[in-house]
């Protein structure tokens, strides 16, 4: 039995404005998922004894740090407003939906030889809330009587 992957990921069901907004959303939190080593591969070039990173690192002008901050300040507010309003979107297209579709209701003629029964017995089984079911030596199936 083969195992289900965990994202359902079916492309052609979506609007080409949905998949390009997906997509653009996508690179751009890649982006930012790259951009958050950026400092951490600052330091490793730092300690390596790279000059030029220790003077990215804005230390040569010192007054720059009340910029850095203002600038880490207005990058965090945007990622803030970027994800709240992504999960109020989500939280408005997904509310009150059944996500799962309902089973298409089966004839007892279908019923029957899934069981491998008898049709009598098949509309026996649909009536009963609780059946007991029995099976024979020969592996014939047959209802207890309540």
């Amino acid at each position: 039995m083969m195992k289900a992957d965990f994202i359902i990921n079916r492309p052609h069901r979506q609007a080409p404005l949905q998949r390009t907004l997906f997509t653009v959303i996508t690179m751009v939190a890649w982006t930012l998922w790259i951009s958050l080593w950026l400092p951490f591969l600052t330091l490793i070039a730092w300690l390596l004894g790279l000059e030029d990173a220790f003077k990215q690192l804005g230390l040569m002008h010192p007054l720059q740090a009340a910029n850095n901050l203002s600038i880490v300040l207005s990058i965090a507010i945007v990622c803030a407003l970027s994800m709240g309003s992504w999960s109020q979107y989500n939280r408005l297209r997904f509310a009150g939906k059944q996500r799962r579709r309902g089973n298409r209701g089966l004839d007892i003629e279908e019923m029957a030889p899934a069981l491998a029964a008898s049709v009598e017995t098949a509309k026996q089984l649909r009536a009963r809330q609780r059946s007991v079911i029995r099976f024979a030596p020969d592996g014939q199936m047959f209802l207890d009587g309540e």
